[in-house]
């Protein structure tokens, strides 16, 4: 593999480490590499990348960074054949490399991956997930990413934002106790940030049918943070939707079930619980929503969004020993 790397120095832990990989980059001069602060860096550092047959693009930056290496790639498209990403876990939450990532925040991770990919041996690994995209009805360029969230979810987001330098800077380990404060809020009662929404959902050429929700996320992962899975259609489609409507029944004793991605036989649709796979999703709401730990809105909240998956992507893991 030809390997290009894309380094953001301004992702969480970047900025703590800066010189964690000078080593590396001193080690490989002849790698192609690029300094990208912006959506902007990442398309024109693509297109250099295309340019000199870079077949593995090396993503070393947060949830952002790989969202806007997705949108460059799927929107631009400045590949004549789509590359393999690797995935460094240099950001603060790192959903997505926790499921594809190419291994620990570490300068031997890197090492390895140049070492393996001259002779591509049997120490990588290659895993495909589908890339979701979000299309809004205004003239807006689409999203590209992972893990679409709104309701709760993205109320929680905005808590790790505004605790950044505590809750924010402890990753998943931060975002497992945002749902702990989550269901706490539920347990005693309190209503702060779990106000529901209501939504509009539509599928295929059916009509939205509007609902209150306090959870509503859609997924390509499949692992979310401290490997959960909340997810458990059995249908052969690239998204994975799940919502919790409200009134809900039996939440207790159905949570830790469905963490796992395992049906329960009290989550149904007349409690409250939704979860299929789907090819294509059309949601009208008029609240911010989140998108691979990033917070978004639509200046036309009353047309929906459209949700759908372009296409698919290959990571590239090293194999534990």
């Amino acid at each position: 593999m030809h390997v290009g790397i894309l380094h953001n120095s301004l992702s969480g832990r970047n900025r703590r480490k800066p010189d964690l990989f000078q080593e590396i980059y001193n080690k490989y001069p002849e790698v192609q590499r690029a300094e990208v602060n912006t959506p902007a860096d990442i398309l024109e550092s693509l297109k250099t990348f295309a340019h000199l047959q870079v077949d593995c693009v090396v993503v070393n930056g947060g949830d952002g960074t790989i969202q806007a290496t997705m949108g460059a790639l799927f929107h631009h498209r400045p590949f004549a054949v789509m590359p393999r990403l690797a995935v460094l876990p240099a950001g603060t939450a790192n959903l997505i490399a926790g499921d594809v990532g190419l291994g620990k925040f570490e300068s031997n991770t890197l090492d390895q991956l140049l070492v393996q990919a001259e002779a591509m041996t049997p120490r990588l690994s290659f895993e495909t997930r589908p890339v979701l995209r979000i299309r809004f009805p205004e003239n807006r360029e689409p999203l590209h990413g992972m893990f679409f969230g709104a309701g709760a979810i993205y109320h929680g987001t905005q808590l790790g934002l505004e605790t950044k330098q505590s809750i924010g800077r402890l990753g998943e380990w931060g975002a497992g106790l945002i749902l702990l404060k989550f269901l706490l809020a539920l347990a005693t009662g309190s209503r702060k940030g779990l106000n529901p929404i209501t939504v509009g959902v539509a599928t295929g050429e059916s009509a939205p049918l509007q609902d209150e929700y306090l959870v509503l996320l859609v997924t390509t992962l499949n692992r979310l943070f401290l490997g959960m899975k909340p997810f458990w259609g059995k249908q052969s489609l690239p998204l994975h939707y799940t919502s919790l409507r409200v009134p809900y029944r039996y939440l207790w004793r159905a949570l830790p079930t469905l963490f796992r991605g395992t049906t329960h036989p009290l989550a149904t649709t007349e409690h409250g619980y939704d979860s299929e796979n789907l090819s294509e999703l059309r949601l009208v709401f008029n609240s911010g929503f989140v998108l691979d730990g990033e917070v978004y809105a639509s200046s036309m909240p009353e047309e929906p969004l459209t949700l759908d998956s372009p296409g698919e992507l290959s990571f590239v893991r090293l194999k534990t020993e």
